[in-house]
């Protein structure tokens, strides 16, 4: 269903540390403020994960809000099974915040995975693709992969814009409505180091998103 101006917009980011998913939230955050969407809301990991330790974002907005203050957006915080989209930058760290996920949830994934200490240390198994999917479709059956970290190696010779890519390719699921494509080039080229090949990402990820079935 098409969402409408005073829908309360909800995405679950996750990752690894030092994938830019606060970098990613923030971007969103920002375009949605220059697309004159009336209240955003937010909630972020600062210092709670080491390097490709787990850290997981909430991006929250509501383009028109009502009259009533009760009818609108107060928590930066989704409620369990609340969640609209979910953009993974590494795949195991959707399961961990499966909590957030119901019938209504897109899921967007990096199909890239980066093993934590215990699957280094031999004594956890890292699940296999096919198994995380299987998964979430418990959730919905709207699970979505793309090996991000390949293409932009491939395309761009860098994965440090992988974030930006996942961007892009959720944008044509419809689940991140009322802000345009226009406002995200500005945030990047306002706060992003090398802000064309950013650009190129996002653009990259975008067409990639248009050449799925997104239900």
């Amino acid at each position: 269903m098409k969402p409408i101006e005073t829908d309360i917009i909800n995405i679950v980011i996750a990752g690894t540390a030092g994938q830019g998913v606060i970098t990613l939230k923030r971007l969103i955050e920002f375009a949605a403020q220059k697309s004159d969407v009336e209240r955003v809301f937010g909630s972020e990991m600062h210092g709670l994960a080491q390097r490709e330790g787990a850290i997981t974002s909430h991006t929250r907005y509501q383009k028109k809000i009502f009259k009533d203050e009760r009818r609108n957006l107060q928590s930066p915080l989704i409620c369990y099974g609340d969640a609209d989209l979910y953009i993974c930058l590494e795949p195991v760290e959707t399961l961990r915040r499966g909590i957030f996920a119901s019938q209504k949830t897109t899921f967007v994934l990096n199909e890239y995975d980066i093993p934590g200490v215990m699957i280094t240390a031999d004594l956890e198994a890292y699940p296999q693709l096919d198994k995380i999917v299987e998964i979430l479709k418990e959730y919905s059956n709207n699970v979505h992969t793309i090996n991000a970290t390949k293409i932009c190696l491939n395309k761009l010779n860098s994965n440090l814009m992988v974030n930006i890519f996942m961007l892009g390719y959720a944008i044509p699921t419809g689940k991140i409505p009322f802000i345009d494509v226009g406002h995200y080039e500005e945030v990047i080229k306002d706060w992003l180091r090398d802000p064309d090949i950013n650009i190129k990402a996002l653009h990259l990820g975008i067409d990639e998103g248009k050449k799925v079935n997104y239900s």
